[in-house]
């Protein structure tokens, strides 16, 4: 009998995507880029402004330890349904970890700035470092994305194949899987939490049991 927690487990994707969501929001009104120098350095210098960004930082950090538990989860469930060596659900969970470690990295990099200027007081932050870490955080945010599409598409391969999800969400997270390689232009990210509320909510709606039968091929 599927225990609880095994049946349950998968919604830690709608904590996880609600952690990084609320971690990114609460930062939203840092300054930008092309900010004026005044802007950016008169913003960090405000004892608000800091532990915003460092309140932000372990939301986040919640956030992407909720997700390790519903890459856990689905883990559980792909290998369940693969049988065998489990190439794919490895392929999916390996690849999930990878995107939670660059997105960590990220988080670090947007929020240095004011963990830097909180930390002891004596940093003065100059704009153009300030304008490397959020660009250094950026191609990381965009790296964790892109690589998230392998988690995508791994999951919509073994949908198609098992159907330990709908065939409907195997196609479509082909789709979104292509969507995230456009991840430089920051939507995708939305897509791919949308993506993984939906996956959370159906593993969890689909109580795990005995290996699904494959779907023979077309003739």
């Amino acid at each position: 009998m599927t225990s609880k927690w095994e049946r349950w487990s998968p919604l830690a994707g709608v904590l996880a995507v609600a952690g990084m969501l609320i971690g990114f929001a609460i930062t939203s009104g840092n300054p930008s880029t092309d900010d004026a120098d005044e802007k950016i350095t008169s913003y960090y210098t405000s004892h608000s402004h800091q532990v915003r960004g460092i309140i932000s930082f372990f939301v986040f950090i919640v956030g992407i330890l909720f997700l390790l538990l519903f890459l856990s989860a689905l883990r559980s469930r792909l290998v369940a349904a693969e049988g065998g060596g489990g190439r794919l659900a490895a392929l999916a969970y390996g690849s999930g970890v990878a995107s939670a470690a660059v997105w960590l990295g990220s988080i670090a990099f947007f929020t240095a700035p004011a963990v830097g200027t909180n930390d002891t007081g004596k940093l003065h932050l100059d704009p153009n470092t300030f304008r490397l870490t959020q660009d250094a955080a950026y191609e990381l945010w965009v790296s964790a994305v892109i690589v998230g599409a392998i988690v995508v598409w791994a999951t919509s391969a073994l949908a198609l194949r098992t159907r330990v999800l709908p065939r409907w969400f195997g196609w479509l997270g082909i789709l979104v899987g292509v969507i995230q390689l456009f991840a430089i232009v920051f939507i995708p990210v939305f897509v791919y939490w949308g993506w993984i509320l939906v996956a959370a909510v159906l593993l969890a709606l689909r109580p795990a049991g005995p290996r699904p039968a494959a779907v023979p091929p077309a003739a």
